[in-house]
């Protein structure tokens, strides 16, 4: 991509992260206050469990008006903060308090854009699956409703939906699919939510054929993204549209795989000393929902298969070594992660530029005599090619 998911920045330094926390808590109102209603003037256990669990959950009986000014406070908080866990549910669960009520007019439109930009968030920053089918649920309803800011934002995400699945479309039905995505998205001020639907975009267009033809839509869509309000998502754009060429398979097939640099332990690396061994190497992030979603099933193949000879390297791709700290923390991945490198205060990622990655995850697999065997494959299709470079004799030789 090289997009930042949802435009996930640096957390700001606090201090503690309890006093973080309570700073928070205290600003949203949502722990200085009891949460849940009372039964005897206690809180049930699960509703405890539930507020423990989640501390920007809205307080149980709260009025309409009160719900709105506590999403309202949430939104102007700052953006480390908006992007915790759980903050976007906070928001879905207030906007659904709302709708509950069935309210009328701008309360209505309030609630619904709300509810389905939370459930966006959910989906994407935290890879929440049941977010994610809320969302596509709530956007075929509400994508011809008759508010059109409501019926604006639902068909935006039920477009999104239809991009991230556009692998399952024949070849033949992509293109119109990408018009459809270039009329939508044309005169719109695009800003970070725009950033998952970017990216899937670009990922569709590396899936065309005619190389002619995903050439003009890189430079069209860097030009149509380019122009957002968002810096990121501007630099991304002017990235795509100055690159003129889709990243191709057969760009890579058959060439030697280099990825050398520096480890987010800080160790040296080269892939040359992992001659010999069958290698996926992995461009990824941790504000990429679909990198972070494919982790599962790269622990299992590499559990399965690692004895056998198999290894992979991660080349991230996170421009605040924290975040990537943090998640390496809490996942334990097995394998070595290459990190950017810094450069006029800046992390660079040379290796993203010179294999002209232009959406994650992207992954190479590469032989055991360390030539690039297959270019961005997953599922059952993957695991066939691993198995078959494993059991590949003469490649080793």
């Amino acid at each position: 991509m090289i997009r930042r998911r949802q435009h996930r920045s640096t957390f700001f330094a606090i201090l503690t992260v309890a006093i973080g926390t309570l700073c928070t808590q205290v600003r949203l109102g949502v722990a200085d206050e009891p949460t849940v209603a009372k039964s005897n003037g206690q809180e049930s256990t699960s509703e405890k469990a539930s507020q423990k669990a989640n501390p920007y959950l809205p307080r149980k009986g709260m009025s309409i008006e009160d719900l709105q000014a506590y999403i309202e406070r949430m939104q102007e908080a700052p953006e480390s903060i908006r992007n915790r866990p759980g903050f976007a549910q906070g928001i879905a669960v207030a906007a659904q308090r709302i709708l509950e009520t069935d309210p009328k007019g701008g309360v209505r439109t309030f609630a619904i854009v709300n509810l389905l930009d939370s459930l966006h968030q959910q989906a994407d920053l935290e890879n929440d699956l049941d977010a994610d089918k809320q969302l596509a649920e709530f956007a075929i309803k509400y994508k011809s409703d008759p508010d059109k800011k409501v019926a604006a934002t639902a068909s935006l995400y039920a477009l999104e939906q239809r991009v991230l699945t556009a692998d399952l479309l024949e070849p033949a039905k992509l293109s119109a699919l990408l018009d459809e995505v270039k009329a939508a998205l044309a005169g719109q001020n695009l800003d970070a939510k725009h950033f998952r639907i970017a990216s899937a975009t670009v990922h569709s267009v590396n899936q065309l054929k005619d190389d002619a033809e995903a050439t003009k839509r890189l430079k069209e869509f860097g030009d149509l993204f380019a122009a957002s309000s968002d810096p990121v998502l501007a630099h991304y754009g002017r990235k795509l549209a100055e690159s003129g060429s889709p990243a191709k398979e057969t760009n890579w097939m058959g060439k030697p795989m280099e990825v050398a640099g520096t480890t987010a332990d800080g160790a040296k690396f080269d892939i040359g000393q992992f001659k010999g061994k069958v290698i996926l190497v992995d461009f990824w992030a941790t504000w990429c929902g679909p990198c972070r979603a494919l982790i599962p099933d790269l622990k299992e193949m590499y559990e399965k298969y690692h004895g056998q000879g198999f290894e992979i390297v991660g080349v991230n791709l996170d421009s605040t070594p924290s975040e990537l700290s943090d998640f390496l923390d809490k996942e334990k991945l097995p394998w070595v992660n290459v990190v950017g490198e810094e450069k006029d205060g800046q992390l660079q990622f040379p290796l993203a530029e010179k294999y002209g990655i232009q959406a994650i995850p992207t992954t190479f697999l590469v032989s055991k005599d360390g030539k690039i065997a297959a270019y961005d494959v997953h599922g059952e299709e993957l695991t066939k090619q691993v198995e078959k470079l494993l059991a590949d004799k003469t490649a080793a030789e």
